[in-house]
């Protein structure tokens, strides 16, 4: 009997082990986002809208990512935004890694290969979207699928994108897709030069909606910059403009920052191009929340048809969950 009792209990012992193991070894879901909020004032005189000031909260992202295997995972991404109240599925892909040749596919609602990727040499999203963002050319992410990688030792990083082209807050209006593509290529260390061409089709009419954008970047350990040239076409109206921005590091937490962009909405029309100007700093109070001060001016062509000029400033919160 009391061999049967041991035999058990050896038995139990490893069957409770096993259990435990199984436990551990199962991944578990990876919760964090991002909070994006500030407060400004505007400091236009006698002009709409004048003088107003206010705390808002820009973005509130809430991502759940679920590691797979070695090579795949699940992610998940909830976007919202004040004061409308509006929320979307930013992000709801599966991505399998080194597929082949160093290479990674995504299938769902995937990042887009432009704004993303600016976003990382930007380096201070919390204070102002990117230039492609704000004009409203660009989607950040799109229902499709994504093919992305490195090549030549990795210094071609590559991101390809098949996808609806409405962008992810726009339901699909025509059989037609869009087809996206940046190229970066690093020519020596620090220094990318950047290709991106998006092809497709704005409306089940069949109208073009095609951009290109080329530009170069510089990126070492306490100045990170780029500058790029936009071009693109809706219909018969031709767009085009261009992004200068830069940070240095002045301390290990503290960065000044300085940001130049210009748009023409339409090329072959007079009196709507305006620019923007930001400037300011950004300081990282504890790990990751950052604060940052700009002051950020608009300038039109043609005051009377576009609106005043405006000046604001902006007092903004980044933090990172």
């Amino acid at each position: 009997m009391s061999r049967k009792i041991l035999v058990l209990s050896i038995a139990g012992l490893v069957f409770s082990l096993a259990t435990v193991s199984a436990q551990e070894e199962k991944p578990k879901a990876e919760v964090g986002g991002k909070i994006f909020a500030d407060y400004f004032y505007n400091l236009t005189k006698n002009a709409a809208p004048a003088n107003i000031s206010c705390f808002k909260l820009t973005r509130l992202y809430l991502t759940a990512t679920r590691t797979l295997t070695d090579k795949s995972k699940i992610k998940a991404t909830l976007e919202g935004t004040q004061p409308v109240n509006q929320l979307f599925i930013k992000n709801a892909f599966i991505e399998f890694n080194d597929v082949c040749c160093n290479s990674n596919i995504r299938a769902g609602v995937i990042p887009m290969p432009w704004i993303g990727y600016e976003e990382n040499i930007l380096k201070n999203r919390f204070i102002a979207k990117t230039f492609t963002d704000i004009a409203g050319v660009l989607n950040s992410a799109d229902i499709g699928l994504g093919f992305s990688g490195k090549l030549a030792n990795k210094s071609v990083d590559y991101d390809l994108a098949l996808v609806n082209g409405e962008g992810y807050k726009t339901a699909e209006v025509s059989s037609d897709k869009d087809i996206a593509a940046r190229v970066s290529y690093e020519v020596v260390s620090g220094i990318k030069l950047h290709a991106f061409e998006n092809i497709g089709k704005e409306t089940s009419l069949g109208l073009d909606r095609n951009r290109t954008i080329a530009g170069v970047s510089f990126e070492q350990k306490k100045v990170s910059a780029m500058v790029y040239y936009l071009a693109a076409k809706d219909a018969a109206v031709n767009k085009a403009g261009f992004s200068l921005f830069g940070s240095y590091s002045i301390l290990s937490n503290l960065a000044l920052l300085a940001r130049f962009d210009s748009f023409d909405s339409n090329t072959d029309a007079i009196s709507d191009s305006y620019n923007r100007i930001i400037a300011g700093a950004a300081v990282s109070i504890s790990e990751g929340v950052q604060l940052g001060l700009s002051a950020q001016l608009i300038n039109y062509e043609n005051t009377v048809v576009q609106g005043n000029d405006q000046t604001f400033i902006y007092i903004s919160l980044g933090v990172k969950y």
